[in-house]
């Protein structure tokens, strides 16, 4: 297993539905990664990272190309300091668990998390521990998008990356996902080239 990470705090809660979060990010361009899992929450509630997005904070201010006679991407920042202001990054997550006391659980908890309640990315630890139930799995599946099945794919490979047995890891999630996605063999077949690419 590789070494836990620090626990990093990446915004907080701006929409909260039973399925899902939308969250906004503290920093401009600091998203946590596609397919992350994250903490949510003092009672947390777990999600993974299903899409990520950058735009203005004031919709009815649109943005103008700026970087005409630059050189560099970087050049428009420092030339325009007052962009890191008017701009935000945000993501959405699905859920997936829940804490319950001392114990993670795959599923829906009877409460969305709080509006402004601390997005956190889980650390390896956390990561190995979720991801050693695969009952979440049908959570993440429920997304038929290509963008979901992307996320998803990313999750079971961050998940195998995380445990001491890889290899039985990666064998037990194709299993799961032979068994949930019989009727559906093509999306079956993408998702499984995905997680072992």
């Amino acid at each position: 297993m590789v070494n836990n990470q620090v626990t990093q705090r990446v915004g907080e809660v701006m929409v909260s539905h039973t399925q899902r979060i939308e969250a906004q990010c503290y920093r401009l361009h600091a998203a946590p990664p596609l397919g992350a899992l994250l903490r949510v929450g003092e009672s947390p509630v777990y999600a993974v990272v299903r899409e990520i997005w950058h735009e203005p904070l004031d919709p009815t201010r649109p943005l103008a190309p700026r970087g005409e006679t630059l050189e560099s991407e970087d050049e428009i920042y420092a030339a325009n300091p007052q962009l890191s202001a008017m701009l935000t990054t945000r993501f959405a997550a699905v859920v997936v668990g829940y804490g319950d006391g001392t114990d993670l659980r795959p599923g829906l908890p009877d409460q969305p998390p709080g509006l402004h309640s601390f997005v956190s990315l889980c650390d390896l630890g956390e990561l190995a521990r979720f991801a050693s139930d695969l009952r979440w799995l049908r959570l993440m599946l429920a997304d038929r998008t290509p963008v979901g099945d992307t996320a998803l794919s990313l999750f079971l490979r961050r998940a195998a990356d995380s445990v001491d047995d890889r290899r039985g890891f990666l064998k037990r999630a194709g299993q799961a996902l032979v068994a949930e996605l019989f009727s559906e063999p093509l999306r079956m077949q993408a998702l499984l080239r995905e997680v072992l690419a």
